[in-house]
């Protein structure tokens, strides 16, 4: 065991007490020189005083120094006893951490010894694996080239029956060539002779259909016609009759130009009606008493008949324009 180090408290302890019982011997000294003897005390302390006050301070001094320095020769002891106790403490947890870190490296060693042994048994097992795969595959080509073997003798004798069939398929149809070809001649004159029958029946058709199709043009035609000659009489009877109404409602004013003239566009319902704000003047006369004697006569002479016309023929009255002039109301 190497020796142990006091600490540095120890050391200065011991100085004190050296400094201290050093001082004590100085003390005493001085007065020994300082001092003036003390007076004599009563006889009945002769006996007590005997000694010297001085020899007595200094036994008392070096009692007491020898009691410091057994103090501290005693507590230097327990301090080395501490310490050897401390250092044995010591060495006793160097000795607990070498042995734990003894059993650290053995298990480290052991750990290490166990992944080795492991990375050995796994590159063994992934050896045995590329081994295992590489035989695998090696069986997989030869099984791969016997099937390809197979097949190839299987489509050899397939391309051969076919060659076989062929060549009888072709003897056969050259059998029947000749037979097919005589058939086929009475078939495509047969054939023939039904398609001139049904083009010739196809082309009566068509003729009936123009000709129905145009007399039926031609009665559609007159049945416009004739319509368009009532519808025009209708309108043209209805178109009188609101030319005598409006005549009848129009108060020309006095004094008025007769060159002048205004174009009123009016917007009726189906009903005769007029629309809302159904007059607008489109060409004015530039005389507002004209402009305005002319749409108070519409507006007195609505509504118009125009319920005695048909539907179609009202259409006609939607819109229309009215021009007046002071000699005449023209449409």
């Amino acid at each position: 065991m190497k020796p142990v180090n006091l600490p540095i408290s120890v050391t200065l302890a011991l100085l004190m007490h050296a400094l201290v019982l050093a001082l004590l011997v100085w003390q005493s000294a001085a007065e020994r020189q300082i001092k003036p003897p003390k007076a004599s005390v009563p006889i009945i302390k002769a006996t007590m005083m005997a000694e010297d006050p001085a020899t007595t301070r200094r036994e008392q001094a070096i009692k007491d120094a020898a009691e410091a320095a057994r103090q501290a020769q005693l507590k230097q002891e327990q301090l080395k006893i501490e310490a050897q106790r401390l250092a044995a403490e010591q060495a006793k947890q160097l000795q607990i951490k070498r042995q734990q870190e003894a059993e650290q490296a053995k298990k480290a060693e052991q750990a290490k010894k166990a992944e080795q042994e492991r990375l050995l048994q796994l590159k063994r097992q992934q050896e045995e694996a590329r081994k295992k795969k590489l035989e695998e595959e090696k069986k997989l080509q030869q099984q791969k080239k016997l099937e390809q073997a197979k097949k190839s003798e299987q489509e050899k004798q397939r391309e051969l029956k076919r060659q076989q069939e062929a060549e009888e398929k072709r003897k056969i149809e050259e059998k029947r060539n000749t037979q097919a070809e005589q058939q086929r001649a009475e078939e495509e004159a047969i054939r023939r002779r039904i398609e001139q029958q049904r083009e010739q029946e196809n082309q009566r058709q068509r003729a009936e259909e123009a000709r129905i199709w145009q007399e039926a043009e031609r009665v559609r035609a007159e049945k416009v016609a004739a319509q368009a000659v009532v519808d025009a009489d209708a309108i043209a009877s209805m178109e009188s009759i609101m030319f005598d109404m409006i005549s009848r409602q129009w108060t020309r004013p006095p004094g008025i130009n007769n060159e002048l003239e205004t174009i009123l566009q009016v917007r009726l319902l189906g009903t005769g009606a007029l629309a809302i704000n159904g007059i607008s003047i489109a060409k004015s006369s530039g005389n507002t008493a004209f402009d305005r004697s002319a749409i108070q006569a519409i507006e007195r002479a609505a509504p118009f008949p125009l319920l005695r016309l048909e539907p179609r023929q009202r259409d006609r009255f939607r819109q229309i324009d009215f021009i007046f002039t002071p000699e005449d109301l023209t449409q």
